[in-house]
């Protein structure tokens, strides 16, 4: 079956040289072009929104309309904007040339009319200004597919962040319930049954925290607060919060405290702890045997990865960069995992989660914490040997 014959492209030629208008008709009608004429800007601006041609010659000088003034009229005509215009002119000064740009002129071309010339340069301003346009809708379409993306993506978060808030609710209440039912007498059998309910019930609420926390981050509002903390009492309760567990496994659970510290120091003390729990809590599921430390010591600002990279981040009056460290002999991460582990949703190994559960998201959280703070967090891991999770965070003395 043979394909559909092309149109043959359209030339409308404006210009009052009768002679000028017959050279021109020749050159492209011997190139496989239907050719059309005005005789003025007027009526080549009159024929344009009749023909809608695929290219126009426009001669400068005219009478009553010359070719700078048609052009710009042409451009503010619908489907003017982006027709290719071939200036003709006889006259080849920087001025008239500027001008011609200046006017929305595609190209120009002096008098006397070479035909060969002609030809060619109409044949490439056309393919040039269709390749533009071809990429000037496909642009259009990229940005309406980003925004499109864009909606999509806050209307999950929203969508997310409301659950969880419509989720956690009764789930609070069923902690509570729960709470107040095991300080009531109960058989051996009962209290069995209701310390699942509560264990479960405090897995779950994790999880509507950090998708509610991952909500707010993908939606961009997730805000950090400042407030005054003793930075060794907020270690004693967070480590203090996993010795029972520690302890059922058999592991050492230790922490340090350098005396260079600050006692008191600014910043978002629930976030951190919330970035502390999760990295213990990490350490204690992965670990079946050993130790599990965390140190806390003072570092100088982070070094600049590039020497002549220029520093842009505000400085931190009178602040300090705290590093804790959470060492574990746990199961520890391969080389080429230890990055991906930071992604949402994804674990160092799929079998992790039907081993350990999880929901590969706590780790990336943290991070987004951290880098929202303006520290870092990475790991030192080597399978069989144990993990290393270094998070350094500035914060500032406490307030005055």
């Amino acid at each position: 079956m043979n394909a559909d014959p092309q149109p043959v492209p359209l030339a409308l030629v404006v210009d009052d040289d009768t002679v000028m208008r017959m050279l021109a008709r020749a050159a492209l009608e011997g190139s496989g072009w239907r050719v059309e004429e005005a005789e003025n800007g007027k009526e080549g601006l009159a024929a344009f929104q009749r023909l809608q041609p695929d290219v126009i010659l426009l001669d400068v000088m005219m009478p009553e309309m010359d070719g700078f003034t048609a052009c710009a009229a042409l451009r503010k005509l619908p489907g003017g904007e982006h027709v290719p215009v071939l200036i003709m002119t006889g006259l080849d000064d920087f001025q008239s040339i500027t001008q011609a740009y200046d006017t929305g002129a595609t190209d120009f071309l002096t008098k006397p009319l070479n035909g060969l010339l002609l030809t060619h340069r109409v044949r490439y301003i056309v393919r040039s200004s269709r390749v533009l346009q071809e990429l000037r809708a496909s642009q259009a379409s990229l940005a309406q597919a980003r925004d499109a993306a864009l909606e999509g993506t806050r209307l999950k978060s929203e969508f997310l962040a409301t659950m969880s808030h419509e989720i956690r609710t009764p789930m609070n209440a069923v902690l509570g319930m729960t709470e107040w039912l095991l300080d009531t007498e109960l058989t051996p059998e009962q209290r069995d049954c209701a310390d699942t309910i509560r264990t479960s019930g405090d897995a779950l609420l994790s999880i509507i925290n950090n998708i509610l926390d991952f909500s707010k981050m993908d939606s961009g509002k997730l805000q950090l607060e400042e407030t005054d903390f003793e930075v060794r009492q907020l270690l004693t309760d967070v480590v203090g919060s996993f010795q029972e567990r520690a302890s059922s496994k058999g592991l050492a659970l230790s922490s340090l405290t350098e005396t260079q510290v600050p006692a008191s120091l600014r910043g978002d003390a629930a976030r951190l702890r919330q970035i502390l729990n999760h990295l213990l809590d990490n350490a204690v599921k992965f670990t079946e045997r050993g130790t599990i430390a965390v140190h806390v010591d003072m570092e100088e600002k982070p070094a600049r990865k590039n020497p002549i990279e220029v520093d842009l981040t505000p400085p931190l009056p009178q602040g300090v960069w705290v590093h804790f460290s959470i060492s574990d002999t746990g199961i520890g991460i391969a080389s080429d995992a230890c990055a991906r582990i930071f992604q949402p949703f994804m674990q160092a190994d799929g079998t992790n989660t039907r081993t350990y559960g999880g929901t590969g998201m706590g780790l990336a959280i943290c991070q987004r914490i951290v880098e929202l703070m303006g520290g870092s967090l990475v790991v030192n891991s080597e399978p069989g040997r144990g993990s290393t999770f270094h998070c350094t965070v500035p914060l500032k003395p406490k307030a005055a």
